[in-house]
């Protein structure tokens, strides 16, 4: 057992696993540079490696292939965002769940905005031209600490003040199934019925967001900043925390204040 290991931390890399990880790291850096500037379509492996100066098939002794490298970079950007809301989290309490939820579903929405051609990255399949088949588990793992903060924030305010919720035995055997497979999974102590509102949350928010960064709004509305307040409003009504909301400063919505 090396000197690292003994004291409970990582053994030092080598220099030649220094410079392999700032190679990767610098691959990550030009696809997310090509996803910002011309979109997922132009990530290739062969755009990455002319702007790095090596050839296409140096590039592949890092990553073994293209949908590997944009999985790779979609995970990475799951975190990112997880940290964002974490960051507008902190600003408040620990114990102010309520604030907490609404400065997170704020942020989300914020960089969003700010971040369209990543936030498109991390629709995965449903993206056109990105990543074909499932989920891998790097970025099953990614995505759930992504969505753990507000299952995590849903959560705290069932244990404090539970909100309405269908009676047990009510929902429709196969969505129990599901939803205690994912409370198993995930080993939420909730009961299902109230996974399910915290789902239907969840999903109310996200899909709003992903319909607006998407621009799948822009048929109606050409500013979704006053429209996403009544649904999260409506959202905080749902979860038994109407009167923590307040709307925003007047013009702030417009960039998710």
């Amino acid at each position: 057992m090396g000197m690292g290991e003994r004291n409970g931390t990582a053994p030092a890399l080598s220099r030649r696993q220094q410079q392999r990880r700032a190679t990767i790291d610098e691959i990550k850096h030009v696809a997310r540079g090509l996803l910002v500037d011309e979109g997922v379509g132009s990530v290739s492996i062969r755009a990455i490696s002319r702007r790095m100066g090596m050839t296409a098939p140096a590039v592949y002794r890092y990553f073994t292939s293209h949908e590997e490298l944009l999985r790779t970079l979609r995970a990475d950007i799951f975190i990112e965002v997880a940290a964002y809301l974490e960051a507008s989290c902190d600003t408040l309490p620990e114990d102010d769940a309520p604030g907490r939820l609404i400065a997170a579903a704020r942020a989300l929405r914020r960089w969003g905005l700010e971040h369209k051609r990543e936030f498109g990255l991390l629709l995965g399949p449903s993206a056109p031209g990105a990543i074909s088949g499932g989920e891998s588990d790097l970025e099953q793992d990614a995505g759930w600490v992504f969505g753990v903060l507000f299952a995590d924030l849903m959560a705290k305010l069932w244990r404090s003040r539970p909100f309405p919720v269908s009676p047990p035995g009510s929902l429709h055997p196969r969505l129990a199934d599901q939803l205690d497979r994912l409370r198993a999974h995930r080993d939420m102590d909730l009961p299902v019925e109230a996974i399910a509102v915290m789902l239907r949350c969840w999903v109310r928010l996200y899909g709003l967001v992903c319909m607006e960064v998407l621009g799948h709004l822009d048929f109606a509305l050409d500013d979704g900043g006053p429209f996403f307040e009544r649904e999260l409003a409506d959202t905080c009504e749902t979860l038994g925390v109407g009167q923590y909301y307040a709307a925003p400063a007047q013009g702030a919505a417009r960039c998710g204040r």
